[in-house]
C-alpha cells in the first residue's frame, strides 16, 4: 500500500487513481513525491513547485479549479481543493503525460 507522509494525510487525500499512478513510479520518483509532500506541509507556494491553475479546457481531463505542482522537472501531481477545503490529489505522473491529460501545449 502507498503511504505518503502522516503529516501530508491531515490536510490531503490521494485517490485510487494516484495512489495507482504513485505505485507505479520509480522509486526515486516515490521517494521525492514524499519529500515533496513534506515541504508542501510547511509552504504550499514554494517556488520549486511551480504550482499554477489549470486552465480549464475542453479537451483536458482534469477537474475545474485544479492546480498543478511539479515533483520535478519530469514529474507532475495534480489536485483539487473540495468544499471542506482539503486537497485531493487525483493524478501523478510524467510531463509528457500531464501534457496530454491536461490538453495542454507547454
Amino acid at each position: 500500500m502507498v503511504r505518503l507522509p502522516s503529516s501530508f494525510r491531515k490536510k490531503n487525500r490521494t485517490t485510487q487513481q494516484f495512489r495507482d499512478q504513485y505505485a507505479k513510479l520509480p522509486q526515486d520518483i516515490q521517494r521525492l513525491t514524499r519529500d515533496g509532500c513534506r515541504l508542501y506541509d510547511k509552504n504550499p507556494n514554494h517556488p520549486s513547485f511551480r504550482r499554477h491553475e489549470l486552465k480549464n479546457r475542453k479537451k483536458g481531463s482534469h477537474h475545474p479549479g485544479s492546480i498543478s505542482i511539479s515533483i520535478t522537472m519530469m514529474y507532475r501531481a495534480i489536485y483539487v481543493q473540495d468544499n471542506l477545503g482539503i486537497n485531493v490529489w487525483y493524478w501523478i505522473g510524467t510531463h509528457g503525460e500531464y501534457k496530454r491529460f491536461t490538453a495542454s501545449k507547454k
